[in-house]
C-alpha cells in the first residue's frame, strides 16, 4: 500500500473521516510502512455535516498507482448531494480508477457505500452499510448482496463498512492485511481502540481477541510470546525478562485477558497450526515444530481438546 486517498465530498460526517484517517496515518507514523494519506475530492473545500469547514482538499489524482487505497468516506445523504455533478464526477472517476489493470483496494465507510453502488462497484458484491442505510442500498442497488449486522464486510478488492466507528474497525484489519498482525496491534493500542466482532462476524484470531486492554506489561508479554511460540512462559527467566516473577505475571496477565499465558500461548499455537493446514502442504511434524510444541505428542494432545476432526479431517473439510 502507497497512499491511501480519502474521498470527501459535501456533508461528510466527521467521525467518518477522523476515525480511518488517525489509524492509517498512525502506520508511517510509527514507521510500521510507507503509507501516504491524502484527502481528495471534487471541492478543494467542503462543510461537514457537523459544521467543520474543511479546506486544503486536494484534486482527485489523474491516476493510481499499484498497492494505492481509495476510501470513500460517509456524508448526509439527501437528494442534493446524490445528484449533484460533484456525485456523478467522483463516482465516475470511481469507476475508472477501480477498473485499472491493478485492481487498487476501495473501501466505503457509511454511507459511502452508495458512492460505490453508483460507480457500479457493488453489483455481485457482497457489502455493508449503516444499519439505517441497510434497506434503501439493497434497494438503490439490487444487484449487490447488502449484508446488515456486520461491522465490515470485504469482497475482493472492495470493503464496506458499517461506518462511524466501525471506520475504525476496518481501518485496523486493512493494516493487518497490509502490514502484518503486529503492526495492526501496534496502531490499534496507540490509538487505544480494541478489535471488536458481532453478530455473525468471524471471530477474531486470538492474538487480537485479548488485546482489549491497556496494560503496557501484558501488551509486552503478548509480543514476546507471539514472536516466539516455542518460549517457556512458566520459566523465571522469562519472568524476569520483564522484571517480575512468575506469579505476578501469571495473576496480571489473566486479569486483563481472562487467561493465563500459557493458556493465551496455547490459542496463538492452534491458530498458527490451523492456517497452515489450511494454506500449506507441510506434514505435521514440521506444523508441530513451527507452532512451537516440543513434540508431535504435544501438538496432537493440544488439538484432540481443542478440534474434533483429526488434524488431517481438518485440512481435508477446509480445503473442500
Amino acid at each position: 500500500m502507497r497512499t491511501a486517498y480519502f474521498l470527501m465530498l459535501p456533508g461528510i460526517h466527521m467521525l467518518d473521516l477522523a476515525g480511518p484517517l488517525q489509524i492509517l496515518a498512525t502506520v508511517a507514523e510509527l514507521g510500521l510502512g510507507k503509507l501516504a494519506v491524502r484527502c481528495v475530492g471534487p471541492h478543494s473545500s467542503v462543510q461537514a455535516f457537523q459544521g467543520v469547514e474543511l479546506g486544503r482538499v486536494g484534486p482527485l489524482p489523474a491516476r493510481l498507482l499499484p498497492g494505492d487505497l481509495v476510501l470513500a468516506i460517509g456524508s448526509k445523504m439527501t437528494d442534493t448531494l446524490t445528484r449533484s455533478p460533484a456525485w456523478r464526477d467522483t463516482a465516475d472517476w470511481l469507476r475508472a480508477a477501480a477498473c485499472a489493470p491493478d485492481r487498487p483496494i476501495v473501501a466505503a465507510v457509511c454511507t459511502g457505500a452508495y458512492l460505490l453502488g453508483d460507480a457500479g462497484l457493488l453489483d455481485g458484491r457482497l457489502c455493508t452499510t449503516h444499519y439505517a442505510h441497510v434497506g434503501r442500498l439493497r434497494a438503490r442497488h439490487p444487484r449487490a448482496s447488502v449484508i446488515d449486522n456486520r461491522i465490515f464486510v470485504s469482497d475482493g478488492n472492495i470493503w464496506t463498512s458499517a461506518g462511524v466507528a466501525s471506520g475504525i474497525d476496518m481501518a485496523l484489519q486493512l493494516v493487518a492485511d497490509v502490514f502484518g498482525d503486529e503492526a495492526a496491534i501496534r496502531v490499534a493500542r496507540e490509538n487505544v481502540v480494541p478489535f471488536r466482532r458481532f453478530g455473525s462476524d468471524p471471530e477474531l484470531d486470538s492474538k487480537f481477541r485479548s488485546r482489549s486492554h491497556g496494560n503496557a506489561l501484558v501488551h509486552a508479554v503478548q509480543d514476546a510470546i507471539s514472536t516466539d511460540l516455542a518460549v517457556s512462559v512458566s520459566d523465571p527467566s522469562f519472568a524476569q525478562t520483564f522484571a517480575t516473577s512468575v506469579r505476578h505475571l501469571s495473576r496480571v496477565f489473566a486479569r486483563e485477558t481472562g487467561l493465563t499465558p500459557k493458556q493465551y500461548q496455547l490459542a496463538l499455537r492452534m491458530d498458527k497450526a490451523r492456517r497452515l493446514l489450511e494454506a500449506s502442504s507441510l506434514p505435521i511434524d514440521d506444523i508441530a515444530g513451527q507452532c512451537g510444541f516440543a513434540s508431535v505428542q504435544a501438538f496432537r494432545s493440544c488439538w484432540n481438546k481443542a478440534e474434533p476432526m483429526t488434524p488431517g479431517e481438518f485440512r481435508h473439510a477446509r480445503r473442500g
